[in-house]
């Protein structure tokens, strides 16, 4: 019995010493994320980033999009660094609503939105139905809009067909010193 306990003992110690050499692999690390990073400016305007990557440590390393809301037009645009322009993503208001093809944003593969309900939007392939192991953005819910916020949803799933969420806080910069509630 004793014999038992000392070769246990001796065991769990050698294994102990060799657990700090062994580099373990955390998978949260390995899904997507979709979050507002912080403001920036890009020419001359205050505009949100919105990171649309897998997590890194070196932020930087991100990919991310410029997004700016426009609580007048009804509508978000993202940055289309081609063209050098901001393009149109989503209408929001119902009575301008016109469904929009083909929008890439980040890892995540192109998608057509279109309007379920005044606050929910569905994201399809503009090619037919995604393929298996793709990261495709499925829906966007409409949680908060103000003069000055926007607050989305975006339902998305990794390669393996898991889900997540993620939330976009979006500033108008128009009205940024206003109230949310006005």
């Amino acid at each position: 019995m004793i014999k038992e306990i000392k070769k246990i003992a001796f065991l769990s110690i050698l294994f102990l010493s060799f657990v700090n050499l062994v580099k373990g692999q955390i998978l949260e690390f390995y899904k997507p994320i979709i979050i507002t990073y912080k403001s920036g400016i890009l020419n001359n305007q205050k505009v949100d980033l919105g990171i649309f990557d897998y997590f890194k440590q070196d932020t930087s390393k991100m990919k991310f999009e410029y997004l700016k809301y426009d609580s007048d037009k009804e509508a978000l645009y993202k940055y289309d660094d081609v063209d050098k322009r901001f393009q149109k993503i989503m209408c929001l208001g119902s009575e301008n609503f016109k469904s929009q093809e083909k929008i890439k944003l980040g890892i995540f593969d192109e998608f057509n939105i279109l309007r379920e309900s005044p606050k929910n939007f569905v994201a399809s392939s503009p090619y037919g139905k995604y393929p298996s192991h793709h990261k495709v953005i499925n829906s966007i819910e409409i949680l908060q809009k103000t003069k000055k916020t926007l607050i989305l949803r975006i339902n998305y799933q990794d390669e393996f067909e898991w889900k997540y969420f993620g939330i976009l806080i979006l500033t108008d910069y128009k009205y940024e010193n206003l109230e949310d509630d006005e």
